[in-house]
């Protein structure tokens, strides 16, 4: 059976995982790049050094979000999210996008240490979900 998620299910979805891919495209060609994540109020947070996909998003700020749960070829889950992204320069905007991906409860960057003194000169940015689906598929018994 294949289906439709709630958008309680999607949400729910969107807060448990903390790895998702971009999806952006500039100049006819399209780019897809994992990221990790950390999710809260419609926002996606995230950051990232300087490169392609940076360059992208800064040209073209149209995005689409996608993560999944694969349990096996006929039982899985996936989100696919438009979005719009912007880029956090105001630092309290910033300081807060970083405590939350560096957070206790939300350590999606270990290798940066708890205060996040790595992470001084990414680039940290939010994808605004405009508009979300989700689907799955189950083997009914």
């Amino acid at each position: 059976m294949i289906g439709h998620l709630s958008p309680a299910e999607i949400d729910a979805m969107l807060r448990r995982h903390r790895i998702g891919r971009i999806a952006c495209s500039a100049n006819d060609r399209p780019y897809v790049v994992p990221i990790t994540y950390v999710y809260d109020d419609g926002h996606v947070y995230a950051y990232s050094i300087q490169g392609r996909k940076i360059d992208i998003m800064r040209e073209q700020t149209l995005v689409c979000f996608e993560i999944d749960e694969v349990d096996n070829a006929s039982s899985w889950r996936s989100v696919v999210a438009e979005a719009v992204y912007e880029e956090l320069t105001d630092d309290p905007d910033r300081a807060e996008a970083l405590r939350q991906l560096v957070g206790r409860e939300h350590p999606v960057a270990p290798a940066v240490g708890s205060n996040g003194a790595a992470l001084k000169n990414a680039i940290v940015f939010r994808l605004r979900l405009t508009e979300a689906s989700g689907r799955f598929e189950r083997r009914d018994a």
